[in-house]
């Protein structure tokens, strides 16, 4: 009789094991971290339910995604904001906030081009918040029309993957026409990004090791009658050292992998300091590499430009 108690114990492991849903309930089956750093506007504030009058100049936010067996789809997300500690990478004074609900994914596709928006609900929030991602390494956040929220020269609405993959694939998020018909004689983009990786590809930056922050303008100009692309103007402040780059950048519509996706691209007759971007909208862009893929930020910086809004 032992025996065969032991017997059905042990079947029963088993079978608890192979079906865990049924003995034990829901099973984590993945989570992924993404962390990043976003500015403190009356937008965000809203959503996150910090009072109006609190004084926000960025938000550092650790989201946890998660997946289990049973199909279901959670988050956490804590976030720390405050006042900035001026030249350190902290606060005066922080509070923090922590989020709990769960999320969906809504799926989209357009010619060669698939995109997925996740939503995440929870109580805690004034409404949901919604971010698309550009690849399994990035998410960027979305207004309440869809539009990608634009930051500033200090910080971008760019969520990093805290331990990136592998991934060169990129979506079509601009539409082409709109691009090449804009009427803007000049437009300023500023942004702050980490600094090592891309100053391993571009040599001519003499980043010194202790590098840990780039700082940005990117000036863009066009021709006064038929307005496409003529000159642009990119200041770097390397090492709190400033310096000024001028020549001609253009338009390419398509990569290898998309043909749909649309690059801005500075000095595209010098392919050792060229520098592209992936063309989020008239309000954002995405610093590339060398072989079209998605840099991948922190949770200080992320690698995106932002439209100076006058």
């Amino acid at each position: 009789m032992t025996s065969l108690r032991l017997c059905l114990t042990y079947t029963l492991i088993l079978l608890c094991t192979l079906f865990t849903t049924s003995c034990f309930g829901s099973v984590d089956l993945s989570e992924i971290a993404f962390v990043g750093s976003t500015p403190g506007d009356e937008l965000i504030k809203s959503i996150l339910r910090i009072p109006p009058d609190t004084k926000v100049d960025f938000i550092m936010w650790n989201l946890r995604l998660k997946t289990t067996n049973a199909n279901q789809n959670s988050f956490l997300l804590n976030i720390i904001f405050g006042e900035a500690l001026p030249n350190t990478r902290g606060f005066k004074g922080e509070e923090k906030y922590s989020f709990e609900g769960t999320y969906t994914v809504s799926k989209s596709r357009d010619n060669n081009n698939s995109k997925e928006v996740y939503h995440l609900k929870s109580n805690k929030l004034s409404t949901e918040i919604a971010m698309i991602k550009l690849n399994d390494n990035i998410f960027h956040l979305l207004s309440p029309q869809n539009q990608l929220m634009i930051g500033n020269g200090g910080w971008s609405y760019t969520l990093n993957r805290k331990d990136p993959v592998n991934s060169t694939g990129l979506i079509s998020l601009a539409n082409y026409s709109s691009m090449v018909n804009d009427t803007s004689l000049q437009v300023v983009f500023d942004g702050r990004t980490p600094c090592q990786e891309i100053a391993a590809e571009h040599p001519e930056m003499k980043a010194s090791q202790s590098c840990f922050k780039l700082k940005w303008r990117l000036i863009l100009n066009r021709d006064s009658v038929s307005h496409l692309p003529t000159t642009y103007t990119i200041r770097k402040v390397v090492d709190n050292e400033p310096g000024d780059i001028s020549g001609k950048w253009t338009i390419i519509k398509g990569t290898a992998l998309n043909p749909d996706v649309i690059i801005y691209q500075i000095e595209p007759d010098k392919p050792e300091e060229s520098i592209s971007f992936l063309v989020g909208d008239n309000n954002v862009l995405f610093f590339l590499k060398k072989n079209n893929a998605l840099y991948v930020g922190n949770e200080d910086h992320s690698y995106t430009l932002n439209k100076k809004i006058q």
